[in-house]
């Protein structure tokens, strides 16, 4: 189109300069002349005037045309030519003529004539969800008053059918209508009528060539894709580029995995068949689905034949290659040679050894040589580098939260060493606190090779509420009825603010302080109420203060059974050095004041005080408050209640340990060991109070204030359905308990609004009379499915449904039931 435009511009020139008219004739001739024969000349443009603009601006075709008045031109030559062009690609015309309109000497007239092509009013999307229409609004780049061509037509067609070819559709069709809306200001309307096109299951995934794995191994490799089987009610194995391809490079990892570097994909194929789809194993409708093949090339697996390391001067060859976990004859593993090499989530590696130390600039440069049919050597040359220094630790994004707050959490500071291991355990302080998104906590690094000096900067996202309130309800027994719980946590509060009467919109904020308030009716049955305060930075040093003071009052229906229970603790903890310092100590001072009146036979009516003072060493390295995904927790205890005048004696000894481990990808693993042991000190005064009962959770076990609840899944606990000894037909609770559990559980969701981790559990425990009846194993068991929910407003909510594997004697509690619990927080 545009060449041909170019030769009827240029024969216009030609044919304006070769009009002849012979005046002494009747007739007309006309004589044009052959260009090549004319000889090119150079004019100076004198004038230029536009003709069809509708929308455009005059100056706009002159500027991009580039022809302006006092320019000069070369006819015939280039120039006209390259001004069409020109005009062409701005999109904005479908057709451009130029022409001269007259002639004076060395100097002409020019006349630019266009059609402009139609601007967009607007576009339309038909025959989608709404759903769809919106995703396609995002991703079509058509925009109105721009030019509508046959480019962004095409453009947007693409655009839609690929949408829907990465949505598993196939044989998408489109069809696009332009209607005039403005013709004064040359305005269309494009709608886009869509046939999405039939969703596609992958029914059959083959392999040729493959002789060391089975078809089966493979598929399961892929991982992204797979074949649809009747069973698979949930999920439909759809076919979706994208996945195809990231199934590609799965399969290129397992076999590279597992030693064989020279493989390769030589052709893969996909196409739909037809088949017969059968319905409730009766019905038959013929259907299309997809066939998958993919030709692979093996090749030999290779084998580990030495490892050799150059440039290292801080550790040695043998200190290096044990980091590094590979023998010789052992098959190699890219994944793990690069995971043990450079970043490792789950162990050591090579460049933590040297970062953690302060080699920031350290590289590895591995190079793995093929000896031999079936060997490599692993060849890694080290660039130490020097020891770099921190010069400045900054951060942003705490809106709330003072500074001195996230910055006394920093294990980072200025003038120390680089370590990679410090900004870990920064990311894991500054997420404990709760204040922060742990996922989005971002450290940036700012290096300076030069210098042999790094600038760190943590991003914060401060967006989570800290500050939650729960509301709860639970079933206490006929003697009881329905408890009702309401309970608000300020988790980031400042009292200092509060006294000064500044920051209440709502609440002062922002020093880390943690304030609660609860309580928890029946009406007249069942009261209680709670208040707790603790200031974690006690005087700007890493103490931890903690006041915390309740009120319980039941009183049975149709019974003369009345307890109370008044409790005040004072809590002093810090943290410690040694062994390391994921240890801390905790000392709490606490006052009882029971009493009891037609309660159980073995516990003294009226008023018994106990004092007692507990010291807690706890060592705590798990990544996350709500949901660990790796580290542990081991927590020892002893409480002493001396035998004080008119005060009850006891002592109480209590441990336990909790590890989590990544299993497959998110798929973590915890698994808990507790014990518990109540003593005295001599014959007299002894306290039957917080003997230990297991059951139920914090929900059902507020009633039973006089005992030391254990939270076990699968049994009701509370007043009759805790696990507990008897004697003489009574509950009496244990001196001795022995709990054990195992949870699977998985992310299902980790987004800013809520929080959701399924899980699958096996819980057992027992509680036991005396040290003489102790059975480690002797325990009631339950399996089960439950799941983890936090929302910032309401905090963790806990459901877990569990089926008891043994029932509790003496009471309605029986094997093979299912019991629904509701708790509010993590046992973790």
């Amino acid at each position: 189109m545009k060449k041909l435009l170019l030769t009827l511009s240029v024969l216009c020139f030609i044919s304006i300069s070769g009009f002849a008219q012979d005046t002494t004739s009747d007739s007309t001739s006309i004589n044009i002349e052959n260009p090549l024969n004319v000889t090119p000349q150079r004019f100076e443009v004198l004038g230029v005037e536009v003709e069809g603009l509708t929308t455009s601006r005059e100056e706009f075709v002159i500027g991009t045309s580039g022809l302006e008045v006092g320019s000069r031109v070369q006819i015939p030559g280039e120039d006209i030519a390259q001004a069409i062009r020109s005009l062409h690609q701005t999109g904005l015309f479908s057709n451009v003529k130029i022409l001269k309109t007259r002639q004076e000497g060395d100097g002409i007239y020019l006349k630019i004539q266009v059609q402009e092509q139609p601007r967009l009013a607007e576009y339309r999307i038909e025959g989608v969800k709404r759903s769809e229409r919106s995703d396609l609004e995002e991703k079509i780049t058509m925009v109105p008053g721009y030019a509508v061509t046959e480019s962004s037509i095409a453009q947007a067609t693409n655009t839609i059918k690929r949408y829907y070819k990465n949505e598993g559709h196939w044989d998408t069709k489109v069809d696009v209508q332009r209607s005039r809306t403005d013709t004064v200001r040359n305005r269309v309307t494009v709608t886009f009528n869509i046939d999405a096109g039939e969703r596609l299951e992958v029914k059959e995934i083959s392999f040729d060539n493959n002789e060391q794995f089975s078809d089966q191994e493979l598929r399961k490799s892929l991982s992204t894709i797979g074949e649809d089987r009747w069973w698979k009610f949930f999920s439909k194995k759809l076919y979706k580029e994208a996945d195809f391809e990231e199934a590609q490079n799965n399969l290129r990892k397992f076999y590279r995995d597992h030693g064989y570097l020279d493989f390769r994909i030589t052709s893969d194929t996909v196409y739909t068949f037809p088949y017969t789809q059968r319905r409730l194993f009766v019905l038959e409708t013929p259907a299309r689905g997809i066939k998958v093949n993919m030709s692979v090339h093996e090749g030999p697996q290779y084998k580990v034949r030495d490892i050799n390391w150059e440039g290292n001067t801080v550790y040695t060859d043998e200190q290096l290659t044990q980091t590094l976990g590979f023998e010789k004859g052992e098959v190699f593993n890219q994944t793990k040679f690069k995971t043990r090499l450079e970043i490792n989530q789950s162990g050591p590696d090579v460049t933590s050894l040297y970062q953690d130390i302060g080699y920031l600039f350290f590289r590895a440069e591995p190079n793995i040589e093929v000896v031999a049919e079936d060997s490599v050597d692993l060849n890694i040359n080290l660039v130490e580098n020097d020891i770099a220094y921190i010069e400045k630790v900054s951060f942003e994004g705490n809106t709330k939260t003072h500074d001195d707050v996230v910055r006394r959490s920093l294990r980072t500071v200025p003038g120390q060493k680089y370590s990679r291991q410090a900004i870990i355990r920064t990311i894991r302080e500054l997420g404990q606190l709760g204040y922060f998104r742990q996922q989005a906590i971002e450290p940036n690094l700012a290096p300076d090779p030069e210098n042999n000096t790094v600038d760190v900067n943590y991003t914060l996202d401060e967006s989570q509420s800290t500050d939650n309130f729960e509301f709860s309800g639970g079933f206490g027994g006929r003697g009881i009825g329905l408890i009702l719980s309401a309970k608000v946590n300020f988790n980031n509060f400042s009292m200092g603010r509060a006294i000064k009467g500044e920051g209440w919109n709502p609440i002062p904020s922002g020093d880390g302080q943690k304030l609660s308030l609860g309580v928890q009716v029946t009406g007249s049955g069942y009261q209680s109420y709670s208040i707790g305060f603790q200031e974690p930075w006690l005087s700007g040093r890493p103490l931890s203060l903690g006041v915390n003071m309740s009120y319980d009052l039941i009183s049975y229906r149709g019974s003369d059974q009345r307890n109370e229970l008044f409790s005040s603790s004072v809590s002093l903890g810090r943290r410690l050095k040694w062994p390391d310092d994921y240890f801390s100590h905790q000392s709490v001072l606490s006052y009882q004041l029971y009493d009891v009146a037609g309660g159980a036979s073995f516990l003294p009516e009226g008023a018994s005080n106990i004092l007692s003072i507990k010291q807690i060493l706890e060592r705590n390295s798990t990544d996350n408050k709500i949901s660990p995904t790796r580290g542990s927790k081991l927590r020892l205890s002893g409480e002493l209640a001396p035998p004080l005048p008119t005060f009850a004696q006891y002592y109480k000894l209590k441990s336990s340990y909790q590890n989590h481990t990544a299993v497959v990808g998110k798929l973590v693993l915890t698994n808990t060991i507790e014990y518990g042991y109540l003593g005295y000190l001599g014959s007299g005064k002894r306290s039957n109070f917080q003997r230990f009962k297991l059951g139920g959770t914090q929900l059902q076990q507020r009633q039973s204030f006089l005992d030391d609840n254990i939270d076990l899944r699968g049994f009701p606990g509370g007043q009759n359905g805790s696990i507990t000894p008897f004697e003489d037909g009574e509950a009496v609770g244990g001196r001795l308990y022995s709990k054990y559990s195992l949870e699977l559980r998985y992310p299902a969701i980790t987004e800013q609004q809520a929080q959701v981790y399924p899980y699958a559990f096996m819980d057992a425990g027992n509680a036991y009379l005396d040290p003489s009846q102790f059975a480690p194993f002797d325990v009631k068991r339950s399996v089960g499915l439950g799941t983890r929910i936090y929302l910032p407003i309401l905090g963790l909510v806990d459901l877990s449904y569990g089926y008891r594997l043994d029932g509790i004697p003496n009471t309605r509690v029986r094997a093979g039931e299912w019991q629904f619990l509701f708790n509010i927080g993590a046992p973790f």
